[in-house]
């Protein structure tokens, strides 16, 4: 294994997460084609068998998993390396990447990070919306500004508010209910449901447990997602009232409902808290969302 190219093991780990060789391209930024040219050709230079190709798609062999255990532990001492260097920096200026959804993006992020960008010129802010928690511990992004009803122990930060989901509905939906609308109007009535990149957040369960599978037409994998085909008339469906009340429209028919409340954080990794980049950053954040604690937690006055 004489002058290896390190960076194979970025494409092994990623296949060996995702068990499909179209998902880690999407996570590395390149081809299918290239993820299996490259683990194809690491598997013929080195005689090593890699990956079962079946039909559910890539299950790691045995040896592909000691491969990639190994390479885990370099891949978070290189982290640990960049994390030490990083939180030493004292100075504002430099990349500080910020990982959120499209919904806290949408509703309020935007101006925030522009005014910040505004404050500090000299600090470049790289922002990745995905619903994917990316792992702060690899050192995937700097900074998370996330809904979590209980964050990992490996990160720090502060809690913003509570946040609120209520049901919404088109107009040419809500009109069909009694007055005095009640959820249980609307149970059998089309619903815009959620895609898998949503099923670990709090509304999947509430679905399955208050609205019949029949009920719902289509889904959608980012709230973004949902507001916009409920809005044209597809469905009710559960948003996040920060995203919901702001959305032309849309009516909402429920107060925020309990069962689904979670929390808002802005998290970073304990050994990133002493950059002052960082610092700067959360802090401002922090008191900028909280400006907005109403429409975060759904209590704000609601347009008539």
């Amino acid at each position: 294994m004489q002058n290896m190219d390190w960076d194979i093991f970025r494409f092994v780990m990623a296949v060996s997460d995702s068990g499909s060789a179209v998902a880690a391209a999407k996570k590395l930024g390149v081809n299918p084609s290239t993820v299996l040219r490259r683990i194809s050709k690491f598997e013929a230079e080195n005689s090593v068998r890699l990956f079962e190709r079946l039909q559910t798609g890539y299950a790691p062999t045995v040896e592909c998993a000691a491969i990639v255990e190994t390479a885990r532990q370099i891949e978070n001492s290189v982290a640990e390396i960049g994390r030490d260097i990083f939180g030493r920096d004292l100075r504002l200026e430099g990349k500080l990447t910020v990982t959120t959804t499209d919904s806290f993006l949408h509703a309020f992020l935007g101006p925030c990070l522009a005014e910040f960008s505004t404050l500090h010129p000299r600090i470049r802010i790289e922002v990745t919306v995905t619903n994917t928690r990316l792992n702060l511990t690899r050192h995937d992004a700097d900074v998370a500004i996330r809904a979590s009803r209980k964050p990992p122990d490996t990160l720090i930060g502060q809690r913003v508010s509570a946040v609120g989901f209520a049901v919404y509905g088109p107009p040419s939906l809500t009109a069909q209910l009694p007055a005095g609308r009640q959820l249980e109007d609307c149970r059998n009535l089309p619903w815009v449901g959620i895609g898998e990149t949503l099923t670990g957040s709090p509304i999947g369960g509430w679905l399955d447990k208050n609205i019949p599978e029949s009920s719902i037409v289509m889904t959608a994998d980012t709230f973004s997602g949902i507001r916009d085909c409920a809005a044209a008339g597809g469905g009710f469906a559960v948003l996040p009232c920060c995203l919901g009340d702001q959305a032309a429209g849309l009516e909402r028919i429920t107060p925020p409902v309990t069962e689904m409340e979670t929390s808002l954080w802005v998290l970073t990794h304990a050994g990133l808290r002493g950059a002052a980049r960082v610092k700067a950053f959360t802090d401002f954040v922090v008191r900028a969302l909280r400006s907005h604690r109403g429409a975060l937690e759904g209590t704000a006055a609601q347009p008539d």
